[in-house]
């Protein structure tokens, strides 16, 4: 018996629904969490507020030397349900666990070095506030890792990453640059100083 002609057009939309459905799986992901780290005016603490969805864990974790995860104390951790209550949690050494659901963990964590680095279990929309005394825009001090993209706005240097597991900038104060400048202003005196004379006495010996 043949197919009719009906049949077989039912088929190829099938077949091409099935692949706009793979493609789409494929190339457009689902959105990723939110993640948003405010640096505290010490330059050495910051405060993250970490979206989780379907979770009953939250690790804190910091990137080590080849990028795996070493455990890291905090302080401050607050646990916030959907509904904007705080919910139960029981605290570990570098984790909290709780009834399965969707939150946003909050924390408060200690750096050094003016380097901020996390590494998240997931692609995450990261989001760094940095306050107004400090800046990446000088590329001799400071850095911001792959795909972030930096803006001003009122007090605070925005930086932000879209679905990133792991991010990364290094920022300095006023008093860093200008000693930088006082650095290079020294060195470049003490090249002229020993510069001119020999241009000089070449110039006279030819």
């Amino acid at each position: 018996m043949r197919t009719t002609c009906g049949d077989r057009r039912g088929s190829r939309i099938f077949i091409v629904c099935a692949a706009l459905i793979l493609l789409a799986a494929i190339f457009c992901p689902s959105s990723a969490l939110d993640a948003d780290i405010y640096i505290a005016e010490n330059g050495s603490v910051f405060h993250a507020e970490v979206a989780v969805n379907d979770a009953e864990s939250y690790e804190f974790n910091e990137p080590g030397m080849l990028g795996e995860k070493v455990p890291v104390e905090v302080s401050n951790i607050s646990l916030v349900d959907e509904s904007g209550a705080d919910a139960a949690y029981e605290e570990k050494w570098n984790s909290i666990s709780f009834e399965k659901g969707n939150y946003t963990v909050g924390f408060d964590q200690e750096f050094g070095n003016n380097d901020f680095r996390v590494l998240m279990d997931n692609p995450y929309n990261i989001t760094l506030y940095l306050p107004d005394e400090y800046n990446v825009a000088n590329p001799l001090l400071g850095m911001v890792s792959t795909g972030g993209s930096v803006n001003r706005s009122g007090d605070f240097t925005i930086i932000s990453w879209k679905m990133k597991n792991y991010a990364e900038a290094r920022f300095y104060d006023d008093l860093q640059e200008k000693m930088l400048l006082a650095f290079g202003s020294f060195w470049l005196v003490l090249v002229l100083i020993f510069l001119v004379p020999y241009l000089i006495v070449r110039r006279k010996t030819e």
